[in-house]
């Protein structure tokens, strides 16, 4: 009964390490869809020089944040609007989403950099759909 006993808990601990190398790396692929990835979209679609865009996205979710940042000086809402909008379909493309919603309103928010030059973030966050 003994020796019965040590057979089966030597092969249960055998099996248990050869499976232990499968899931990890099962879940090594979803660790990197967790990872949030800043991309900084080619074409801007902006007529403002001091305006940048980049988006935040995360995989497992879906999820985007595009931030619009500029001068507070050349701030327009209306343009900030169009190029964060043209922004996400060139990306909702470029990904193969059919749709995406506004899980908010917009955020504006108004701060000094390190120069003490007066910029705006306009903050979008977004869901994409397939």
């Amino acid at each position: 009964m003994k020796k019965f006993l040590t057979i089966f808990v030597a092969l249960f601990c055998l099996a248990g390490f050869s499976f232990a190398d499968e899931i990890e790396e099962l879940t090594k692929d979803k660790t990197d869809l967790m990872k949030t990835q800043t991309i900084v979209p080619e074409d801007q679609h902006t007529t403002n020089r001091t305006a940048k865009v980049q988006i935040n996205y995360t995989p497992l979710t879906d999820e985007a944040h595009i931030y619009y940042t500029c001068m507070a000086v050349s701030f327009d809402q209306g343009d900030a609007q169009d190029t964060t909008i043209a922004c996400l379909q060139d990306f909702q493309k470029q990904n193969q989403y059919f749709n995406y919603k506004f899980l908010r309103k917009p955020d504006i928010k108004y701060y000094k950099d390190e120069k003490n030059i007066k910029r705006v973030v306009y903050h979008s966050y977004v869901q994409f759909t397939r």
